[in-house]
């Protein structure tokens, strides 16, 4: 199988020449495997700048053949408002909580667009059935959409590396640009976060920002399932192990510690950022040597400060401020013999880097916001006598709470942590790594991509099955097959009209009336409506005409040019009242909420409720209904937008197997809700059933709208014709 990875920078640098850390480095070794195993990789992304059109196709020829790797073209202008607009002045700001620095343009915006086509028009060109296609974090949130539409059976992956914001913090985007957000990811078949409350927040904001609900992770929307998950990026564990025990680790580590005297190592690795909190934690390690003198001599910061946007001016007066104070602290408290801090500002290879968490005391990882933060994982598997201080607002902390965890706005609280950790005796450190460096091996970067292509793969194989079910309503398949008599089921709310705010306003169009009242014509077919409607709506709409009337789920059946309606079963309604207050007193908490009452059944409606707070009802109302239900006389069952209480004895299935003829028919069944799920379980095998919409069903085929019920009906009715006829 082929690996199409799509990343907004290759793996190596426009001129070929390799990246030090990111995405290629956490990747390689996952690669590696998947190459090992007969598989190709190709590496989609930009080259970092404007290649002239006239050195692109030469350019192309040798990143393919050198590296693996395919460029996007973006032009000078285009990549600037792309990159350090939108994804670098918008997106990385906000969802990092940093909306004081967020910019709202619709100008980079629109520049976002232009490039997502861009790569979207790169990877059609090489895109073949069958390819396994991951897309890669926040500068590519609509390819997905675009690739979905262009491909429907497309196997694709999308992961986050960054956070997804709090509801309250994405819905600061203006509408268009965060629904487009939205609807854009959801073309993937699986979407990766690193945490669970990343998850949770882009499903709450899916909720709010468009209404989609999810079922267990499972969305459904546009004909297609994607499942959002968390998935803890690991780091390639092995490699770090290995060469942390090699003498040439050991060696480099000893002579750091000769050139430091002894002193106690505290480290810090970070990229030039603000959401990783530098300057915060320099003020931290001062305040740690001014309440704690004990200390000064004894310790040294190590500060690796790797550059990054060196050419943007917030980022030149970052680094100015983090120079000046480290020239402040190490002019108050350094001796002649004794520097505070020492000040690395370059970026270390691998070969160097673990030698230097080797010999580190304290490992501080502070930032104020971290999607993941790797670096606190390299450092445990490189050691063991080392004690880290986390930032409770990194992704990472959510796997390693044996770490000291601080919150990287409290000066004192980090202050403090530096000295717990410094002083922590060794057995309580080696017991706390021991536990996370544990967990780091079962959840290495190998098991990591394992997991994200499994889960790709069972979702993709659900929506080839939920595809396949997918039916034209003028197929042949859908005709019948024979002279035997035809037995129509409709169910009507979701299938025969569409959903409306009021449920009384949801009635037939001329045209389904007209159609409906031609086919009730024809000697050899029967219709049968089953509805959780009551009965004196149901007779309104269709008392006119010889349908079978089955209204509140099965509890009353009128039958064809039938007056009077016969109750199916008998009950005294023990439970009703108790439950109808029960039913209003979420109606009083919930603006927009009623409850409808009917004779056997109430039902909750939160159609018009605000999503979130309708959605959190109605699963706090089905818990607790749910747990007194058992022999109490009712049944609670969720709907679309509903809560319905019902009597035991009435349901759908039943109600349609009461009213089966006696005699073999081609019977059609339609329906749309879980309620409709008993017609189609009940049925006898040859049934053809119709599910409209896009949740799972057990039934054989599937409509995406009432309207495609509508020109079933249609087509029905011009076969029937040229069946009397004669001319078929």
């Amino acid at each position: 199988m082929r690996l199409i990875l799509v990343s907004n920078r290759f793996p190596v640098q426009w001129d070929g020449t390799p990246n030090v850390g990111g995405l290629a480095t956490g990747l390689a070794s996952f690669l590696s495997h998947w190459k090992s195993l007969g598989n190709e990789v190709v590496w989609v992304g930009w080259p970092g700048k404007s290649i002239p059109e006239k050195e692109q196709k030469t350019y192309s020829k040798k990143m393919m053949e050198e590296h693996g790797t395919i460029p996007v073209f973006l032009k000078q202008k285009l990549a600037d408002s792309f990159y350090n607009g939108f994804c670098n002045k918008t997106i990385w700001p906000l969802f990092h909580y940093f909306t004081s620095h967020c910019e709202f343009s619709d100008i980079t915006f629109t520049s976002y667009e232009e490039a997502n086509e861009e790569f979207a028009k790169t990877v059609k060109e090489i895109y073949q059935p069958g390819d396994w296609v991951w897309v890669h974090d926040y500068h590519l949130f609509l390819l997905p959409g675009i690739l979905r539409n262009t491909f429907p059976n497309i196997r694709l992956s999308f992961f986050l590396h960054i956070p997804f914001p709090t509801f309250e913090i994405f819905r600061l985007l203006p509408e268009r640009i965060r629904s487009r957000l939205l609807k854009g990811i959801l073309g993937a078949d699986l979407i990766g976060f690193h945490t669970q409350s990343y998850t949770q927040y882009f499903l709450r904001s899916l909720l709010r920002c468009l209404g989609i609900e999810n079922e267990r992770g499972n969305i459904y929307y546009q004909n297609h399932i994607t499942k959002a998950a968390s998935f803890p990026m690991g780091i390639n564990v092995e490699q770090f192990v290995m060469y942390a025990n090699s003498n040439e680790c050991e060696q480099i580590a000893n002579q750091i510690n000769v050139n430091h005297k002894n002193l106690k190592q505290i480290l810090s690795v970070d990229r030039l950022d603000y959401t990783k909190g530098v300057l915060q934690r320099l003020n931290a390690f001062e305040l740690f040597l001014k309440q704690y003198p004990d200390w000064i001599k004894k310790c040294k910061l190590v500060l690796v400060l790797v550059p990054s946007r060196t050419d943007v001016s917030s980022y030149q007066s970052m680094k100015r401020a983090i120079d000046e104070k480290i020239g402040s602290i190490n002019g108050s408290y350094g001796t002649l013999d004794w520097t505070p801090i020492l000040y690395q500002y370059k970026g270390f290879p691998f070969e160097e880097l673990v030698p230097l968490y080797k010999n580190t005391h304290v490992m501080l990882v502070t930032p104020y916001r971290d999607g993941m933060n790797l670096v606190a994982k390299e450092f445990l598997v490189s050691q063991k006598k080392g004690m880290l201080v986390l930032s409770e607002m990194a992704g990472a902390a959510a796997e390693l709470p044996e770490a000291i965890l601080v919150n990287p706005n409290d000066l004192n609280g980090m202050a403090d942590a530096i000295k717990e950790a410094i002083e922590m005796d060794e057995k309580e450190i080696l017991s706390r790594n021991t536990l996370m460096i544990n967990r780091l091996k079962e959840n290495s970067v190998m098991e990591w991509a394992k997991k994200i292509f499994d889960e790709t793969e069972e979702t993709t194989n659900q929506n080839l099955n939920f595809q396949t079910k997918s039916i034209s309503p003028t197929s042949n398949l859908l005709l019948p097959k024979s002279n035997l008599p035809v037995f129509i089921i409709f169910d009507y709310d979701g299938t025969l009209v569409p959903f409306h705010s009021f449920p009384h306003l949801a009635v037939p169009s001329r045209e389904l009336f007209n159609s409906l009242t031609i086919l009730s014509q024809f000697k050899t077919v029967s219709v049968a409506i089953i509805s959780g409607r009551d009965r004196k709506f149901l007779e309104s709409i269709f008392g006119n005409l010889p349908f079978h009337l089955v209204a509140e789920h099965g509890a009353w059946h009128k039958a064809p040019n039938q007056t009077e309606w016969d109750s199916l079963f008998y009950s005294n309604l023990e439970w009703k009242k108790e439950i109808k207050t029960h039913l209003e007193e979420f109606t009083k908490r919930v603006p927009g909420s009623f409850t409808e009452e009917k004779e056997y059944s109430l039902v909750w409606h939160y159609r018009n409720a605000d999503p979130d707070i309708g959605l959190n009802a109605a699963k706090e109302m089905l818990d607790e209904l749910s747990q007194i239900s058992s022999n109490s006389g009712f049944f609670v069952q969720r709907g679309n937008k509903i809560i319905e209480v019902r009597e035991y004895g009435t349901g759908k299935g039943k109600a349609a197997i009461k009213i089966l003829p006696n005699i073999t028919t081609e019977t059609y069944v339609f329906g749309d809700d879980t309620t409709d799920e008993d017609m189609f379980r009940e049925l006898p095998n040859q049934t053809i059933s119709i599910k409209i919409g896009k949740s799972e069903t057990i039934a054989k085929y599937r409509f995406q709208h009432t309207d495609e019920v509508h020109v079933w009906i249609q087509n029905l009715i011009n076969h029937l014709k040229k069946v009397n006829d004669g001319t078929t």
